[in-house]
């Protein structure tokens, strides 16, 4: 005689305090995974002692100085943690997509699009990014006009409106010169003869404060800097050196993306190193903008 009926219960899994677990095996830190996870301390206590009255056995060790996994902890661990990473990942996969369907982030740069970069708009669904090149001496305009929605420039950055997500690349800064340049021989230029030298600016309304950093007028020995050229982007300024004595400040990781055979650049360490920074808009966000940063942030790494 047959039977028919409904099927075995399947348990229900506890995944909250399965993601306070996971989160807490990385930490090993109450407080700090609390955190993370944007609640209290006392809930991240109740969410393991759930998850250890339901697994049967405790999973960490605690003591006044440190937490630690016991055997059933990690074991749990090994297969909780990259379950949980998965999930985030294909979460944030999709969340992507159905970003990037409805428009592209339009994201800005100065200079090049250097490896980290490049490596994190690769993590993006295909398709979801636009890059625009900004000119050199112009950091800011496209963003506060939202022209663009994300911007990769030069540091630092006081506009009004404008969000730093991240700041990251910090780069000692090489004066590019002709190969055939006096100074082509030497190792390295020091503060004396950069302030012999006539040097290309950046063309544009960039603010002072930036031109500063960027095109400084003075080393930092005192000695003071002249500009007599301009130019509109790095590429420009480059061509103007190969055919001409003068001279362009540019940090090293623009050496590496822009090497010419008719140039030769010299570390400048009378200067102070330069950085970059991602920047959005306050008033108005693209939804592919923070994981773009996190993408960032994990090729830095």
């Amino acid at each position: 005689m047959s039977h028919t009926g409904p099927g075995p219960t399947i348990p229900e899994l506890p995944l909250q305090a399965l993601e306070c677990f996971s989160v807490l095996a990385h930490q090993l830190h109450f407080g700090r995974t609390a955190e993370t996870l944007g609640i209290s301390q006392g809930r991240v206590s109740q969410l393991i002692k759930r998850l250890e009255i339901r697994v049967g056995a405790p999973v960490f060790e605690r003591t006044s100085r440190r937490v630690e996994l016991t055997a059933v902890g990690r074991a749990l661990a090994d297969e909780v943690v990259p379950a949980f990473r998965r999930l985030h990942e294909g979460f944030d996969a999709a969340r992507a997509s159905a970003l990037a369907a409805d428009r592209p982030m339009r994201v800005g740069f100065q200079c090049a699009v250097y490896e980290p970069v490049a490596r994190a708009i690769a993590g993006l669904p295909e398709g979801a990014t636009q890059l625009v090149e900004l000119s050199w001496g112009d950091p800011f305009t496209h963003l506060i006009r939202g022209e663009i929605d994300v911007a990769i420039v030069l540091a630092p950055c006081r506009e009004k409106g404008l969000h730093p997500m991240l700041e990251f690349s910090r780069q000692p800064m090489f004066l590019a010169v002709s190969g055939t340049h006096r100074l082509a021989r030497g190792s390295h230029v020091s503060g004396s003869e950069l302030s012999d030298l006539e040097l290309i600016e950046p063309l544009g309304p960039a603010p002072d404060y930036w031109r500063q950093v960027n095109a400084p007028k003075k080393t930092r020995g005192g000695h003071e800097l002249t500009y007599s050229a301009g130019a509109g982007t790095i590429q420009e300024a480059l061509s103007t050196v190969a055919s001409s004595r003068l001279g362009l400040l540019l940090c090293e990781a623009s050496t590496r993306y822009v090497p010419r055979p008719d140039i030769r650049y010299l570390p400048a360490p009378d200067l102070e190193p330069t950085t970059l920074l991602v920047l959005r808009s306050e008033r108005k966000q693209h939804g592919l903008a923070d994981r773009f940063a996190e993408l960032l942030v994990k090729n830095l790494r």
